[in-house]
């Protein structure tokens, strides 16, 4: 069972594991819904004060196989922590039975010290294990790290050596000023961020940004870039990062 003293432990290893995260994405992270699957009815709870306590907002608990399965088929959980036994059969069970649909995050928890277990856990569709009795500070580093590994596709943060673009708040920061991006200039970067370093051809922008039917968009485009550039580069006329390359299109170099 986790004591007083060791939520004030957890409280502020995840307040520090989180620091080092873009607040856009620490945001994203925090509103993942977690699912603990355990029969151990203190521990679950002291799981879920703790995280809800440091800023996550959708912890969910099942103590049973069949209670957990109920929470997964109609809920949107984003990660999983399992406890191996369970009153109803082992966890593998219920880590089989998601992976027949999705690939969310398992992280299963036992009180075995066994080097078949784990290998058990892993081959049902685990993909991290923690032994009991665990270090707080080792289980958060491993919730957070599977949260970071599975979603980090969901940071659209550019940095580049002369801004931080931050596509999901439409903004760019540079020297110290907060600029705003339209609607098409993020879409313009989101696809070049997609292919960053390499080129992206005038008409696959404009495919990606207007549509198949975009006949007539080059200079629409052309606009934006020097727009873009206005935004992002330290000399717009002189750019580093968003490069046109002549009779192809165009680089965003990170």
């Amino acid at each position: 069972m986790i004591g007083s003293d060791t939520l004030i432990v957890l409280c502020y290893t995840i307040s520090n594991t989180l620091g080092g995260i873009h607040l856009t994405f620490k945001t994203q992270l925090l509103n993942k819904r977690i699912l603990i699957v355990d029969d151990d009815i203190s521990l679950s709870q002291s799981i879920k004060e703790v995280l809800i306590s440091r800023g996550f907002k959708n912890i969910s608990c099942a103590y049973s196989i069949s209670e957990g399965i109920d929470i997964f088929s109609v809920s949107k959980i984003d990660l999983i922590i399992l406890d191996v036994m369970l009153p109803d059969g082992e966890g593998y069970l219920l880590s089989k039975y998601v992976r027949k649909t999705s690939d969310v995050p398992i992280l299963f928890l036992t009180a075995k010290n066994n080097p078949d277990d784990e290998i058990k856990g892993l081959d049902s569709g685990g993909d991290d294990f923690v032994t009991k009795p665990f270090l707080p500070k080792t289980l958060t580093y491993r919730i957070i790290a599977l949260l970071r590994r599975a979603y980090k596709d969901e940071s659209e943060l550019i940095e580049l050596t002369s801004c931080s673009i931050d596509l999901n708040n439409a903004s760019v920061t540079k020297n110290g000023q907060l600029l705003s991006l339209t609607p098409t200039e993020i879409q313009v970067l989101r696809k070049l961020s997609t292919n960053k370093n390499y080129i992206v051809s005038t008409e696959a922008i404009c495919d990606s940004v207007w549509g198949l039917d975009n006949f007539g968009y080059e200079k629409s485009l052309m606009v934006h870039i020097r727009n873009i550039r206005e935004k992002i580069e330290i000399t717009p006329s002189k750019p580093n990062h968003l490069i046109t390359v002549k009779g192809l299109g165009y680089k965003l170099v990170t």
